[in-house]
């Protein structure tokens, strides 16, 4: 998420968990961190790596060397890790975590969008999930239709949500549900969207609105799992444009006035039997679009998002590169740009059989070969793709974890449909195929 950064600032470091492949190179140019952790038979979860690293006071000690100095980013917060930080007394690039959690809460957006005047999706919300799951379903059914959504007031990329047509269903999805339960009507035919916004003292960024890759069979069985960005634009009239950029000045105002600093993401459901665009939640951190968009601003010269988010906590020392950076809008009048999140769409749990390690590579001979050490997007081209992240070799993968992170130079959604481009499906399936293999 963060590696995009490296060549900008004088002062960073990146604190990573795994002693692989990916990290034993990149150190040898930049400074970088590892807890030198060897065992991928499981992948941990960022907030797991996050609690592990807070936890060990000797390799905090020995990788920040002055904790009073340091000022520390996540790209994923919860509790839990505000908590640690706080015993540790580290600081934050960030705002703080109580302001964080109420503007993330489902629920509390629910009331901004009643103050702000702005459309809803039908909703019914819960302090806790109800014991009596019966009587939970009548009212659900009874106010919002067959079948209905429900998820967690603080759900992160949609594994909290579930889709309930019948009473059984919603036992299972009591399982998804930690905190506060909102339930909404289902629209059966819409299309994700989400702005990228970045709230200063005095200035308010939005960026797109842009498609978010939700519900595509092909990257997730989970019709509600987030698999990725896509900057096409294509399906959206002008009109649609501005009022959602309209709309999100409204939101970002008002999180403004509340004290927000930084970079979140406003997420929308557009309604296409409609044509109503319904604001569904706020992101209230870095978001998954943030590590996409840092790459295109550098691969056009303009001065990152990313970097205004972090000058909003700090002055920090920036690097030559940084003074031919402009300010400016993103063209996209050449080309797209996407980022894909392939998950394990299989029902059963898979091994990962070869690990695909990060870097630039080309397709020859339907298979992919590395031919770039680079995890820049600006030094992608078109016919290229970037492997961001991937699963070590002789991990165990259960349905919905994520095998690969990939990014392009090109739109992967079709123009004027929201569906998947045939050489984008051929190419998810090559990754498949070549690096995953079912467990017997």
């Amino acid at each position: 998420m963060s590696v995009e950064l490296l060549d900008l600032l004088n002062d960073y470091k990146i604190i990573c968990y795994n002693d692989d492949a990916t990290y034993r190179w990149l150190k040898e140019k930049w400074e970088i961190k590892s807890y030198l952790n060897t065992e991928f038979i499981e992948e941990l979860e960022s907030d797991e790596v996050a609690k592990i690293l807070l936890g060990d006071d000797s390799f905090l000690q020995d990788v920040l060397h002055d904790i009073e100095k340091t000022k520390i980013l996540f790209f994923y917060m919860n509790r839990e890790m505000d908590n640690l930080r706080k015993k540790k007394e580290i600081k934050m690039l960030l705002p703080n975590f109580d302001l964080q959690e109420k503007l993330g809460n489902k629920i509390f957006f629910s009331k901004i969008c009643e103050q702000l005047n702005l459309p809803q999706n039908k909703s019914l919300s819960f302090k806790e999930f109800p014991k009596n799951i019966s009587d939970l379903f009548v009212k659900c059914k009874e106010g919002l239709g067959l079948p209905f959504v429900i998820q967690d007031s603080f759900g992160e990329s949609g594994w909290d949500t579930s889709l309930i047509s019948v009473e059984e269903e919603l036992k299972e999805a009591k399982k998804k549900i930690k905190n506060e339960l909102r339930a909404t009507r289902y629209i059966s035919n819409n299309v994700p969207v989400s702005v990228h916004v970045c709230i200063l003292k005095s200035e308010i960024i939005i960026r797109g609105p842009w498609l978010q890759l939700v519900g595509l069979p092909e990257l997730s069985l989970d019709p509600f799992r987030f698999t990725g960005n896509d900057t096409n634009q294509t399906l959206f009239t002008k009109e649609f444009i501005e009022e959602v950029v309209s709309t999100s000045k409204k939101i970002s105002c008002f999180l403004q006035n509340e004290g927000y600093r930084g970079i979140l993401g406003i997420d929308y459901l557009w309604d296409k039997n409609t044509n109503t665009v319904y604001p569904q939640e706020i992101n209230s951190r870095l978001v998954g679009m943030t590590r996409l968009l840092t790459g295109i601003q550098k691969d056009q010269s303009i001065f990152p998002d990313l970097l205004k988010h972090i000058e909003a906590f700090d002055t920090p020392s920036l690097k030559e590169k940084c003074a031919l950076l402009k300010n400016g809008e993103i063209n996209l009048s050449n080309h797209g740009y996407s980022q894909i999140i392939i998950r394990n769409n299989r029902g059963e749990k898979v091994r990962v059989s070869k690990r695909l390690d990060p870097g630039i590579y080309k397709i020859k001979d339907t298979i992919l070969i590395k031919t770039k050490q680079s995890l820049f997007v600006e030094d992608l081209e078109k016919d290229e793709v970037l492997i961001a992240s991937a699963a070590h070799e002789g991990c165990l993968l259960c349905p919905g974890e994520v095998i690969v992170r990939i990014l392009l130079k090109k739109s992967c959604i079709k123009n004027c449909k929201y569906a998947l481009k045939e050489e984008v499906v051929e190419l998810i399936d090559l990754i498949r195929a070549q690096i995953i293999v079912p467990v017997k």
